[in-house]
């Protein structure tokens, strides 16, 4: 059976190409606003809380920033301009590569990228030398998950709350 990252067609105008270091610095903030917002969104922390446990979280998985070791930055481009981004740490348990994130930019959703760049984290995986991807995704982020669904990725933990 093949996987999906041999099944998925490309947009055409589609590269990917490494983060340079000289843009880890905005990408980075994005990272971090983005990650609050979504611990916010799911409900699980006061947005205090949420800034508090990406301060932990990004120096825990990051404390070599750009340089650390295991770690990958990715920008997807069309026609010359960046319509996402992407991070993996190969490794991240034995033969296993973790996806941290992947952000197709709102306005350029709806044209096959997400799907392709699953195609690619896929590809990485295997030259990382690791024969399983995982993802995390938070409560209410259906777009994602309805992608992960759809490209054949399995469920193997889920949390949920209500506020009493």
């Amino acid at each position: 059976m093949s996987t999906t990252a041999e099944r998925v067609e490309m947009p055409p105008d589609l590269t990917v190409r490494r983060l340079t270091e000289e843009e880890y610095p905005a990408w980075y903030a994005a990272e971090v606003a983005a990650y609050v917002a979504d611990i916010v969104r799911s409900g699980a922390l006061t947005q205090e809380q949420a800034g508090a446990r990406s301060d932990q979280d990004f120096v825990r998985y990051l404390p070599q920033g750009y340089h650390t070791p295991g770690h990958a930055f990715y920008v997807m481009e069309a026609d010359g301009r960046a319509v996402g981004t992407g991070w993996v740490n190969h490794g991240f348990l034995p033969g296993v590569t973790f996806g941290f994130s992947l952000e197709v930019y709102e306005e350029q959703r709806g044209r096959g990228y997400g799907r392709a760049a699953m195609a690619v984290g896929q590809w990485a995986t295997r030259q990382g030398g690791d024969r399983a991807m995982m993802f995390n995704v938070f409560g209410g982020n259906d777009v994602a998950m309805g992608l992960y669904d759809s490209t054949g990725f399995a469920v193997l933990d889920e949390y949920r709350s209500i506020a009493l």
